[in-house]
């Protein structure tokens, strides 16, 4: 990779030292780290890397525990953090729980606190179980709260987010099917939501267990959203989005810049009118219920966007997956044969182009055993996006 005087210690973080610098700071509350692996990474070169791992922690007397430890080095180091100067350069530390970003975290984490926030919401729980679903660090994180009685997710943004997405839950939920929301605390950043009854249309493609929705259907869960009011906000599509992903791909892979920079140059769409769009519309935020549509989930993104790259979204996120399955490709085929019919077909691949090459950025994210060939192997299908595009 090439080496970032602005983050000097990212070689570091991501190397088997790391357990050194976790070392010293979980020894300021007692602890002794034993084992640390980069499970997911925020880099953004010339200004900070945030790095999340599992790591074995040893604290006092008590049994090697699993932890989510992260680090934090560059630029806005938060205040309520472990501070550590690492040769000469200042690096945050923190517990999953206690993520400085997240206020609500800890109580979302904590059953009997998640019990106190479900009764003041009038929720009847019981007892309840509590496992995490999803977290990045200093952004978000979702827990999933299962009783006898309900199932539902906690879901935790930063507190100056948290007022939108519930009033995007209220108007939304009039037109489409989508989790309803029980409430709020807007001190904790904190949403309280239902689980859709289900599977995602990832795992019912992967499954092939049912017929599955075509493209129509899903033009027409698109269609409904047109009469949501509300949505100010506008949503950047991938291309205006493609400079920052190759900002990151020709640092941490520099052989394959020239070609990174050949998709900047070649790839241009002219714009659309903007509707109401879902912003990070997948396969992985739409729910069916035996191959029948049910509704959306994760609508954070929500906004004023072109119809063309929640399209392109979609196209690009399954045929991504179809480098491992094969099943993915024949159901991507059927949906773009439709969507050609209601866009701009040059412009959907040069869209579903740069939205591969924000998926190349995942390997590298999550660290994937040898992320670097399965990065190329995104770039490259965003190269062939881009040449069906001129063809």
């Amino acid at each position: 990779m090439i080496d970032d005087p602005q983050v000097p210690v990212r070689d570091l973080l991501l190397g088997p030292d790391a357990v050194e610098v976790l070392s010293l700071a979980v020894a300021q509350n007692g602890g002794v780290c034993t084992a640390a692996k980069p499970r997911q990474v925020r880099y953004i070169p010339g200004s900070s890397i945030t790095v999340q791992y599992d790591a074995k922690v040893r604290w006092g007397d008590e049994a090697e525990a699993s932890e989510t430890l992260v680090v934090r080095s560059g630029r806005d180091l938060p205040a309520e953090a472990v501070r550590l100067d690492i040769d000469g350069t200042d690096t945050s530390v923190w517990r999953y729980s206690n993520d400085p970003y997240l206020p609500g975290l800890a109580a979302a984490a904590d059953k009997d606190a998640v019990l106190n926030i479900l009764g003041q919401l009038g929720v009847n729980a019981g007892e309840v179980k509590l496992r995490r679903r999803a977290y990045r660090a200093g952004r978000r994180a979702v827990i999933e709260a299962v009783s006898p009685q309900t199932r539902l997710f906690i879901k935790v943004v930063r507190p100056s987010r948290v007022q939108r997405l519930q009033e995007i839950h209220q108007s939304v939920a009039g037109e489409l099917r989508v989790p309803h929301s029980f409430g709020w605390a807007a001190d904790l950043g904190i949403v309280v939501i239902e689980a859709l009854p289900g599977e995602t249309l990832r795992k019912a493609i992967a499954s092939s267990e049912y017929e599955l929705p075509g493209g129509s259907e899903l033009v027409g869960l698109l269609d409904r959203m047109s009469s949501i009011e509300g949505l100010d906000r506008r949503v950047a599509g991938p291309v205006e989005r493609l400079r920052d992903h190759i900002r990151l791909l020709s640092a941490v892979l520099p052989h394959t810049t020239e070609r990174l920079y050949r998709l900047v140059e070649e790839i241009a769409v002219p714009p659309e009118p903007e509707v109401a769009v879902h912003g990070d519309f997948h396969a992985s935020q739409v729910i069916t219920d035996h191959g029948k549509l049910v509704g959306l989930i994760d609508l954070d993104t929500m906004g004023r966007g072109e119809r063309s790259n929640d399209l392109a979204t979609m196209i690009g996120q399954i045929s991504t997956l179809a480098l491992r399955d094969e099943t993915y490709r024949k159901y991507g085929v059927t949906l773009i044969n439709y969507f050609d019919q209601m866009v701009d077909p040059v412009g959907l691949r040069y869209r579903t182009a740069a939205v591969v090459v924000g998926f190349a950025t995942g390997p590298f994210r999550v660290q994937m055993p040898d992320w670097e060939t399965e990065a190329e192997k995104r770039i490259a299908l965003a190269e062939r996006w881009m040449d069906a595009a001129q063809a």
